[in-house]
């Protein structure tokens, strides 16, 4: 069986306010959809996912000045992450770390039905989140 890579499920854009991403993107997407409001606290951020036909955009808000995301959101707005799907989220965090993935953090969304989730730097310093599959 050939492996056709993970199952994509969003593109991740750091906001400054999930509100004005929504009706900026209202604009250009009349029909797009947009999902509820998650706090995920241990991440400190809001989220909500606009969805596009087949491919969700992911808009985080960081809850506070202090927030690493706050100082990069001030540096570089704009996408920052890869969300996808596994059936084994430790499995697949260890294969990627022994292909050189740095992991940063393990925990559990709000967004994903308290799922487990794992984000990750490639070499080139992108950031994926591995998201636990239903």
């Amino acid at each position: 069986m050939a492996n056709n890579g993970l199952p994509m499920h969003h593109i991740g854009c750091l906001v400054a306010k999930l509100e004005v991403a929504i009706e900026d993107y209202r604009i250009l997407y009349p029909s797009g959809t947009v999902s509820d409001v998650y706090d995920i606290e241990e991440q400190k951020v809001k989220v909500c996912f606009f969805q596009l036909g087949n491919i969700n955009l992911e808009f985080v808000e960081p809850n506070g000045e202090g927030t690493a995301l706050y100082r990069m959101l001030l540096k570089k707005p704009g996408f920052y992450h890869v969300g996808l799907f596994v059936d084994d989220i430790d499995a697949e965090t260890d294969r990627l770390e022994k292909e050189g993935y740095y992991k940063i953090n393990k925990f559990r969304s709000a967004a994903f039905g308290n799922r487990y989730c794992v984000f990750l730097y490639n070499r080139e310093m992108h950031m994926i989140e591995l998201i636990e599959a239903e």
